[in-house]
């Protein structure tokens, strides 16, 4: 009889960053692997839109859990991430961070929760008091698990409950670091999972400095998402130009957009502007919507209104761009990392405003300028936005090769810098140096690794 496996699963991103990317696939291959992922019918708000059945798991269940449990651990989770943060470089900015998106009423409790001794007490009161989830208890008790692994962005509906019920149960619990913000930014309430997998040595020292996790319980897989970035790109580059709607002639830019509330249409229009006038040399923009961009900000206007004359969309995210925009859709679009490799390895660098495809095009060994303006962000998210460009984890996003623009006008100075910079053999060595502190990308694959891991937790006793 093989050996078991749960995979919690809360988020839409987590489908796309785990079980699309198939670095599950070696732990399926040894292990009885079953994938529980969250529903809630008592909120409209949903954590996961897509079609579970349509990933054709061999074995998937879904499990209840009401919205308003995760909001009642909002009330430890927030003093537990100030708690942990006391006394560090981080604690002033994620203090704002924390006033920008939760009532400030509520923020001054919590602060003052945090405060040694008195933390220690409150945080012992609460989970007493909210016990645990006795459904999710029986459950995990009734499907008898070696291992339980939970892809996680170090907040959500499963990875609170998780925490105790293995430690009871004494089933080895560890958690899958989704992306780079999460070890600084968040924590799970009730206690460290047994192994914190992040993506390389800038995770693992915020994991250790932020979170307080012991050191030796997080390692270094790498992302699950970029594990396709391994691979050689096979079309030549008039085959990527044909996939990607662009001119045969023209060096292209990359404008990569967010997730944050920018008018992404105005900064568009500045790169057309310069590029028409010659302030940019002669070249092509591709514009790639994030894939969970949202609808239309204050200042925004619709790209397909824009009649641009040197920029073109991505033709991989114009169906779910006009759904983002024109409807009221609130999922997500699984974009496949292959397209984005593909589209990485054809252009020449890369502009973007707080996105992660800013640090996938160090890893392409392209240059890179953040967009910090803020001139262009909806009024009402402006302090939230101008907070947010502070956030540690881009901080160490530095060095020849990656500009900063801290306003609109000089976008098209950045931008020519940044064609400037493209194909510089010297350039190249330095953002590859660069990538390997955030992400490990060279030994074993991220699913060897799990595979690894798996094994060895199981082949004797953790200590809880």
């Amino acid at each position: 009889m093989r050996k078991k496996i749960l995979v919690f699963i809360d988020y839409d991103m987590l489908i796309r960053h785990f079980v699309l990317s198939g670095v599950f696939r070696e732990l399926e291959s040894a292990y009885e692997v079953k994938y529980v992922f969250h529903s809630d019918d008592t909120s409209s708000k949903r954590s996961i839109y897509q079609d579970i059945s349509a990933l054709k798991l061999s074995n998937a269940v879904s499990f209840h859990l009401p919205r308003k449990r995760m909001g009642i651990w909002d009330h430890l989770y927030c003093p537990t991430i100030l708690n942990r943060l006391r006394g560090t470089d981080y604690y002033s900015e994620r203090l704002k961070l924390m006033r920008e998106v939760r009532s400030r009423k509520w923020v001054d409790r919590y602060e003052y929760l945090a405060l040694p001794g008195i933390f220690q007490l409150y945080s012992w009161i609460f989970r007493k008091v909210q016990g645990i989830y006795q459904p999710l208890m029986d459950f995990v008790r009734s499907e008898r698990p070696d291992i339980v692994l939970h892809p996680t962005i170090l907040q959500g509906f499963f990875i609170n409950e998780l925490v105790p019920i293995c430690r009871e149960l004494k089933i080895p619990f560890v958690c899958l670091m989704n992306s780079w913000d999460n070890p600084a930014q968040k924590a799970a309430a009730t206690g460290h999972p047994d192994k914190l997998v992040v993506w390389g040595d800038q995770t693992r020292q915020h994991a250790i400095k932020y979170m307080k996790m012991p050191a030796e319980d997080i390692l270094m897989f790498g992302a699950a998402q970029f594990q396709i970035f391994r691979k050689p790109v096979t079309e030549t580059d008039a085959e990527l130009r044909s996939m990607f709607n662009v001119p045969q002639d023209k060096r292209i830019l990359l404008y990569g957009g967010t997730s944050k509330s920018v008018a992404e249409s105005e900064h568009l229009k500045i790169l057309d502007d310069a590029i028409e006038s010659g302030a940019i040399p002669d070249c092509h923009v591709i514009y790639r919507p994030h894939p969970w961009r949202g609808g239309l900000t204050s200042l925004e206007t619709d790209f397909f209104s824009c009649n641009f004359r040197h920029v073109t969309m991505d033709p991989f995210m114009e169906a779910y761009y006009r759904k983002a925009v024109q409807t009221d859709y609130k999922g997500f679009d699984l974009a496949e990392y292959d397209v984005t490799r593909k589209l990485l390895h054809l252009v020449d660098a890369v502009t973007s405003p707080l996105s992660t495809i800013l640090l996938e095009a160090v890893m392409h060994e392209k240059p890179v300028q953040i967009l910090s303006a803020s001139e262009h962000v909806d009024p009402q998210a402006k302090s939230l936005y101008e907070t947010a460009t502070r956030q540690i984890h881009f901080a160490d996003l530095a060095g020849e090769g990656v500009l900063r623009c801290n306003s609109a006008a000089d976008i098209p100075d950045g931008c020519r810098h940044l064609l400037e910079l493209a194909g510089d053999p010297d350039i190249k060595v330095k953002l590859r140096q660069l990538a390997r502190h955030f992400v490990v990308m060279d030994g074993s694959g991220y699913g060897e690794r799990l595979r690894g891991l798996a094994d060895d937790l199981t082949s004797g006793p953790v200590a809880h």
